[in-house]
């Protein structure tokens, strides 16, 4: 049935306007970030010639919680299917000819990520996270000792007694990959600035949808569309268990002399505030601090939530944890000119939960997305609760919503703790808040 419907000289552009929607589409996809741009492309490319619509409410895409993102990647993930994701997702940045075509650029940075601790306690935790990776099949991941990290990092500091250090790890640039997903297309179409959109049931499942710019007749309907994901599935009458916690990131355009343009992303020790360097003299900073509130649907805006403090709080943090005195590394006020302070969204699978022993639910905060057909009515899919992830698990979970719409094996078994109904998986849990 894919790619036989809704084929017309409706247009060759990629981009249309609200108003210039196809009548009819085999695939509607809901949310213009890089969960929904990844479908588009995973879906086209497993089956060429699939009509595929993608609407996005804003002007542009990669609009939403895309903007406060740190952009970063890495591959130490200990829970099994957070880790195959991962390295699948890691090798289309890493080799992107193979599945996004020639002359793709995302503006890669392989420069590791390096968990820092700063006593005994964390440096066992370490040890133990980098035995567990190796054990799962992470053997890249290394553990650096109080005298390697001291030889490899002297900048940091004399308090940090041991690190965890993934190599294959990085960043890139979120908005050169989400319109490389779109660029490598050939049948979707992306329209901006649609409002409004609702999903139609006809006789028990999805028909498509409506619009303030036109309905358009689909079979397959996907919500990736992140913060916004529960309003939209309550057009078409389901409570998709997500919530939704603010964020913040800054940009300075300062960077401490004794900071290294090569320098890893570095995670310090709990509550885990983390930086990186952005450009040739800046550095972007991130920390999900205590209090955040959980909510159940967006406030919007999500700039609402920025913490005029968080910049200055974050610098503290990170220069009493490294020993850091005035004016040496973090405790430097410079870092404070200029900045660049957003706010956005980490959108997080709700309910999720262990059984103990006695038979308890014990509920814990869950790292996977659900990507996965809604059951009950044919022709809904959900690629959302990226916590975060989005852009750097986006290849591998279009892959996997591709595999689900499609009607397709998944790429690789452990892709099913990804599903809907699955309350618990093994070293599922934390983040860095």
């Amino acid at each position: 049935m894919f790619g036989l419907q809704g084929r017309t000289a409706m247009s060759e552009r990629r981009f249309i306007e609200a108003g210039e929607l196809p009548a009819r589409a085999d695939v509607v996809i809901i949310g213009g970030g890089p969960a929904g741009t990844a479908a588009a492309w995973a879906v086209e490319r497993a089956a060429p010639g699939t009509q595929v619509v993608l609407l996005e409410q804003s002007g542009s895409l990669g609009a939403g919680a895309s903007l406060a993102s740190l952009e970063n990647f890495r591959t130490c993930w200990p829970a099994l299917c957070l880790a195959r994701m991962m390295q699948r997702s890691v090798d289309v940045f890493l080799n992107p000819a193979a599945d996004l075509g020639e002359n793709v650029a995302l503006g890669v940075k392989r420069q590791g990520y390096l968990y820092v601790a700063v006593d005994e306690k964390g440096a066992v935790s370490l040890r133990c996270d980098v035995m567990h990776l190796h054990n799962i099949g992470l053997s890249h991941v290394e553990y650096l000792d109080t005298s390697e990290v001291a030889y490899r990092y002297p900048w940091l500091g004399a308090r940090v007694v041991a690190a965890k250090f993934d190599p294959l790890a990085g960043w890139l640039d979120s908005h050169a990959l989400i319109h490389a997903y779109a660029s490598h297309t050939r049948a979707a179409r992306f329209a901006l600035g649609v409002q409004d959109t609702r999903i139609r049931i006809r006789n028990g499942r999805v028909g498509g949808v409506t619009t303030a710019g036109g309905t358009i007749d689909a079979p397959n309907v996907v919500i990736a569309a992140g913060a916004n994901a529960r309003q939209v599935g309550r057009s078409a009458g389901i409570e998709i268990p997500v919530v939704v916690r603010p964020r913040q990131s800054f940009t300075t355009p300062w960077r401490h002399e004794s900071f290294p343009e090569d320098a890893p992303c570095i995670i310090s020790a709990p509550p885990f505030p983390h930086v990186r360097p952005e450009a040739r003299a800046g550095a972007i900073f991130g920390w999900e601090y205590g209090g955040v509130p959980t909510l159940a649907a967006p406030e919007q805006p999500a700039e609402s939530f920025r913490d005029s403090r968080f910049p200055s709080l974050t610098l503290a943090l990170l220069a009493r944890q490294f020993g850091h005195r005035d004016g040496d590394g973090f405790a430097d006020p410079r870092y404070l000119r200029g900045i660049s302070h957003r706010a956005g969204y980490y959108v997080c699978r709700s309910g999720a939960y262990a059984t103990l022993p006695d038979g308890t639910q014990q509920p814990y905060e869950s790292q996977r997305a659900i990507i996965d057909a809604w059951p009950g009515l044919d022709g809904l899919f959900l690629s959302v609760a990226h916590v975060g992830h989005g852009v750097m698990s986006s290849p591998a979970a279009g892959e996997i919503l591709a595999a689900k719409v499609l009607g397709r094996a998944l790429p690789d078994p452990a892709y099913a703790d990804f599903g809907l109904d699955v309350p618990y998986v093994e070293h599922d849990a934390g983040g860095l808040h």
